[in-house]
C-alpha cells in the first residue's frame, strides 16, 4: 500500500500507510483517525472523495482553496473520474490524501 498527500503548488508527498486501511470489497471506505492529522482538520470534515477495492482519496469536505491539480491528475489516473479545471464545481481544492494498493 501506497499513501500520498497532494498539496497545491507543492511536489507529492509520501506518508506512511501505518494505520490506514484500504475500503472493503464493496468500496467502502473508513476513516482512520490518522487521515485529519494529515489533511490538517478535524475528523468531522474529512470527506472520502473516491474509493474503489484498491484506492481511496481523502479530501476537506466543502473546500474552497486553491485547485490541486497534481491531485486531480492521481485521482483520475486511479478512478477514473474526470476533472475540468475550468468547472469550479468539478476541481479539487486543498490537501487530497491518495491511498492506494501495491
Amino acid at each position: 500500500m501506497k499513501a500520498t498527500l497532494y498539496l497545491p503548488r507543492q511536489l507529492p508527498r509520501t506518508v506512511s500507510v501505518e494505520g490506514l486501511e484500504m475500503p472493503d470489497t464493496s468500496g467502502y471506505a473508513k476513516v482512520p483517525e490518522q487521515v485529519p492529522a494529515l489533511l490538517g482538520c478535524a475528523p468531522s470534515l474529512v470527506d472520502v472523495l473516491a474509493s474503489g477495492t484498491n484506492y481511496v482519496a481523502y479530501s476537506i469536505f466543502d473546500l474552497e482553496e486553491e485547485v490541486n491539480h497534481g491531485a486531480m491528475k492521481a485521482v483520475a489516473e486511479v478512478s477514473g473520474a474526470v476533472f475540468d479545471a475550468e468547472d469550479e464545481d468539478s476541481v479539487l481544492c486543498g490537501p487530497i490524501l491518495l491511498v492506494v494498493a501495491d
